[in-house]
Parts: C-alpha cells; sequence; structure tokens
C-alpha cells in the first residue's frame, strides 16, 4: 500500500468518478485506475462499486475511508512540520570528517552554521574515510568531508579542493638558510611522518616513492598536532597541508614550498547520499 494510491482512492471519494479524480490529482485516468486496482488486489476487496460514469464505495471502501484519511493527514502534518522546522532553521545535521581536516575546516564552518541557524543541532564526528563511508550509507550521518577518490553506487561526491604540502621545520633548522628547497633534500634529514592509516600519510608515502625520495622516518604519529611539535621541538623535518600551517600562530616553525614537483593532498570531497 502506498501513499499515492491512498490519496487516489480519497479523491475518487471525494469527486464522485475515476475522471474527476484524476483531474484534482494530476494524474492519467488510465494510471489512476491501475493504481486503485493495485490497491484492492492488496486488500483482496473491490472499493468501489463502478455504476457507469459513477462509483459507490463497497463495504470494504468504507472500512478503508476514515483509515485513508487519517495517514493522509498525518502525513500532510510531517511534511508541514518539515517544512517549518527547514524554514526556521531547525533539525539535526550530522557531518563527519577524516582527522587530518576536522581540526583545520570545520570550526569554522560549526560557527558559521551556528549563526545562521541557531536552533539547529549539529553532531561532528571524526573517523577514517572508510568508517564515515559506512555511516553514511546507514544514515547515521547526512554528509561527510574526506579524501577521494570515493566511488560507491549510493553516494554522490562532490570535489571541494586540493592543497599543496609544505615543507616544516624548526625555526633554527638549517633549511632556512637555503633559497629553495626540492623534493631531494627531504631525504637529507630526519622525518616525521603521519601513520599511513590516513589517506594523508598513504599519499604522502605514495609521493615520495614516486619521486624516488627515500626519507628517513625517525617518528610516525597519528595526530597531525603531534607531528607539528616534534617538528617544533627539532626531532625533524615534516610534510603538512597548508590548512595546518594557515592556523599555527606560535612562530616555532617555518612552513615553505617545494620546488618543482610540489606534493599535495589530493582532492578533499563532500560526499552524501
Amino acid at each position: 500500500m502506498e501513499i499515492h494510491q491512498l490519496q487516489y482512492f480519497v479523491a475518487i471519494v471525494e469527486t464522485g468518478g475515476f475522471g474527476r479524480a484524476a483531474e484534482r490529482c494530476n494524474v492519467a485516468q488510465p494510471s489512476l485506475s491501475q493504481q486503485v486496482i493495485k490497491l484492492e488486489q492488496e486488500l483482496g476487496s473491490p472499493l468501489f462499486d463502478r455504476l457507469g460514469r459513477s462509483v459507490a464505495l463497497t463495504e470494504a471502501g468504507h472500512a478503508l475511508l476514515p483509515h485513508a484519511r487519517r495517514i493522509l493527514a498525518e502525513v500532510q502534518a510531517v511534511e508541514g512540520g518539515l517544512l517549518k522546522d527547514i524554514e526556521a532553521g531547525h533539525g539535526r545535521l550530522a557531518v563527519g570528517a577524516i582527522p587530518t581536516i576536522a581540526p583545520f575546516l570545520l570550526p569554522q564552518v560549526i560557527e558559521q552554521f551556528s549563526r545562521r541557524f541557531p536552533g539547529a543541532e549539529l553532531s561532528v564526528q571524526e573517523d577514517f574515510t572508510e568508517n564515515l563511508l559506512r555511516e553514511l550509507v546507514a544514515g547515521k550521518l547526512d554528509v561527510g568531508i574526506m579524501s577521494l577518490p570515493i566511488r560507491h553506487k549510493q553516494i554522490d561526491v562532490e570535489d571541494l579542493f586540493t592543497e599543496p604540502l609544505l615543507v616544516a621545520s624548526p625555526r633554527n633548522h638549517e633549511l632556512i638558510s637555503r633559497s629553495e628547497i626540492t623534493t631531494r633534500e627531504l631525504s637529507d634529514f630526519p622525518f616525521i611522518a603521519i601513520n599511513e592509516v590516513h589517506c594523508l600519510g598513504e599519499q604522502i608515502q605514495s609521493f615520495c616513492i614516486q619521486q624516488s625520495v627515500d626519507i628517513d622516518i625517525v617518528c610516525q604519529t597519528s595526530q597531525l598536532v603531534t607531528v607539528q611539535s616534534c617538528v617544533a621541538l627539532g626531532l625533524g623535518i615534516s610534510l603538512v597541508p597548508q590548512m595546518l600551517a594557515a592556523r599555527d600562530r606560535s612562530g616555532d616553525i617555518v612552513y615553505r614550498m617545494v620546488t618543482g614537483v610540489v606534493p599535495q593532498r589530493k582532492e578533499i570531497g563532500r560526499a552524501h547520499v
């Protein structure tokens, strides 16, 4: 039993015929008739006695009518309530983001969202891409921000941006005196790496392999803020997203572009069902 079948049924009762009901519902009469027949077959009983151009309710039709009207009224109330919530900025939005993006991108987004929709409830979940995809498909998240490519039949994806990775070094490091930093020079110094469980860590490793750069990893961590702290303490250099550098006000680290082939955090996308 479907909502539009009940709508057709009630329209026939209220207009007194299939033709007038079809006009009211803005649907072709054969299509309306077919849907009513399907409803009758599902219920196992005719709903109308066809009397030429007019119709009369059967006993089953009389029994169904109040239930159909109540269901349609409840559907209308729900739809109206949703529209009011949307217009008033109420409701709930569940957002997921990968951990190497969330701290740098989401605070400003959350601030803007809260200012625009003060009555709305916003929940944020940080997790790896594969887990966020699972939550999206399950309906537990409304939207996710993660690394591309994403290939899933149930999920729509929009490209957001690609950003360069910068060389992060302590302020007193010898790299500071050089006019430029090449990709090859990354292998000359101890390297602080983000773990490959993150898309970012995997992308950095892939870049180094493609450029035949054998980095000397002395520390591997799962948090970008730890990478940042290790660099500030002089334990090594690293490659970090530009958005991390933009938010660093400590003055303990210098961030510079690599000349030649520039490493990048590959496309970041917005995914939703």
